[in-house]
């Protein structure tokens, strides 16, 4: 793995050739086609004797294939090369509140290996870190990979995180060092992370329903909630790589405490921690629900409700549709704010957005200016563990391979 890993700041020809190397593998691998020699040669402003060379020491490296011929109307049909796919992985690792999901990715993004430990609680404690330490070796070596031909690691935890700098503020944060640093030491190759939010919302701008589209609000609406504010194309960091907490945003009429500390935080009214206190101020107000004769009060969590509203129980779909009309009263305040283009809810909602979405959309009209409304569209996340893929995908970004 010599070509990603090793330092070639010092200028010499020899990490001159190892930098056109890069272009040449980044260009293939975010190619939507395979090329032939010259057409490489010109994408990459290489003579055609030089880029023929090096393209040649990668095929006897085998980081390069051949991948058919061009059609041509007459004479020699060309050579086209591309990436071999398994050539170098990447690793994307999700750390939530409860459970943690690893996936391993090879260079065409797809899925090579998963594993998932539901049973995870996160705490902030050295003892969880080594259970994360530890489940990472695991499966690193349960999926018969080469680890050498890993390139890194990134990242989504949940909580505040300094991507620039690798610190996690609110999970792991007794280091001497940061985040990154701990990982690295203990992994031996490069480590990347960043808030659970903003890696769903790089997931949905490679992979899902923000390519190609500039100005999108991606919101992560699981049991708590965040948001991924895509602006002229870059996820909007802010100073410290805080932006997006829309939670805790005083858009709502609540005046609960929130586990910030405040009061009348959005997230006291909508998310999955907002719809179980409500179905449970419900039920304890005298109303009836369908999953009470098949649970406890102190086992139903908000995926119960939302399925038990997709089944027709009342409560579930009184609860679901109120906390839709509030969230799209405060995303209209925010399509006021920034003029996204598109508005996607991901996360665990995403399976009563058949309830969810003349709510959401009612409550933006209550809000939203109806010129900046009307030119943003809203939808639901379609990507299969999108948030994962997302992680995954921020090595071979950092290395300018998608």
């Amino acid at each position: 793995m010599d070509l990603f890993s090793r330092n070639i700041d010092d200028i010499n020809n020899q990490n001159r050739q190892v930098a056109h190397k890069r272009k040449i593998v980044a260009l293939l691998n975010s190619s939507d086609k395979a090329l032939t020699i010259p057409g490489i040669c010109k994408k990459v402003k290489l003579s055609v004797p030089t880029g023929t060379k090096l393209i040649n020491e990668l095929i006897i490296d085998k980081i390069i294939i051949e991948s058919g011929k061009k059609e041509t109307d007459n004479g020699r049909r060309p050579v086209l090369y591309k990436v071999d796919p398994e050539y170098a992985y990447s690793i994307g690792l999700v750390i939530l509140l409860k459970g943690m999901s690893l996936s391993i990715y090879n260079l065409e993004m797809k899925e090579v290996y998963t594993i998932t430990d539901e049973g995870f609680v996160l705490e902030n404690s050295l003892t969880c870190l080594e259970n994360v330490v530890d489940f990472i070796q695991k499966a690193a070596k349960e999926s018969g990979l080469d680890q050498k031909r890993i390139l890194g690691m990134g990242i989504g935890i949940t909580g505040r995180v300094n991507a620039q700098t690798g610190y996690s503020y609110n999970y792991f944060n007794f280091l001497n060092n940061s985040l990154v640093d701990f990982f690295t030491d203990k992994l031996h190759f490069p480590v990347y992370i960043d808030n659970d939010t903003h890696v769903l919302g790089l997931a949905e701008q490679y992979f899902g329903k923000a390519k190609n589209t500039r100005n999108v609000f991606v919101l992560n609406l699981s049991r708590g909630m965040g948001l991924a504010i895509i602006s002229n194309g870059e996820i909007v960091g802010g100073e410290q790589g805080f932006a997006g907490e829309f939670g805790h945003i005083q858009l709502g009429d609540s005046n609960k405490l929130c586990l910030c500390g405040k009061r009348g935080c959005l997230g006291t009214e909508v998310g999955g921690h907002a719809l179980e206190q409500n179905f449970q101020e419900h039920i304890e107000a005298g109303e009836t629900s369908l999953l009470l004769s098949h649970k406890s009060m102190e086992e139903i969590k908000y995926p119960d409700i939302l399925k038990a509203a997709l089944k027709g129980d009342a409560l579930s779909i009184s609860l679901t549709h109120n906390i839709g009309f509030k969230l799209g009263k405060a995303l209209g305040n925010m399509i006021n704010l920034l003029n996204p283009g598109i508005i996607i809810i991901g996360g665990g909602f995403t399976i009563a957005q058949d309830i969810l979405t003349d709510s959401i959309k009612s409550g933006m009209t209550h809000t939203a200016l109806s010129l900046p409304l009307r030119s943003c569209e809203l939808l639901f996340s379609s990507a299969e563990d999108a948030t994962i893929k997302g992680a995954g995908a921020i090595v071979f970004n950092q290395l300018q391979l998608l």
